[in-house]
């Protein structure tokens, strides 16, 4: 049993699903298809809410730093993505720390 615990762990150490199987994570220039919703103070907000979304990872497409968390999460992975609004934003969020629950459905050829 130990052996085999061993080289499981060797394998999820490598990122491996299965040996000799990459796990396949996005990168700068994927296109990943994501589930997410946006909490303010523990309430989700208007419009911060969406499913299969596709988002080209490094298109600046959403606020800053969303999609730099998003980078190097794998297919079926839920993170959680602070982010800070830019001041310049609409009122009821501009300059606010908010949490976005992220799932990526699917990690898209580039």
């Amino acid at each position: 049993m130990k052996k085999i615990v061993s080289i499981m762990g060797i394998c999820a150490a490598l990122g491996l699903t299965a040996c000799g199987e990459k796990q396949v994570v996005a990168e700068n220039g994927d296109t990943v298809v994501i589930n997410f919703a946006g909490f303010l103070d523990g309430v989700q907000f208007p419009g911060g809410t969406a499913e299969n979304f596709p988002l080209k990872l490094g298109s600046g497409q959403f606020v800053p730093g969303f999609e730099d968390q998003v980078v190097g999460m794998a297919e079926g992975e839920e993170r959680d993505v602070n982010i800070t609004f830019p001041e310049q934003y609409v009122p009821e969020l501009a300059g606010k720390a908010v949490v976005f629950k992220v799932k990526v459905v699917d990690i898209l050829d580039k």
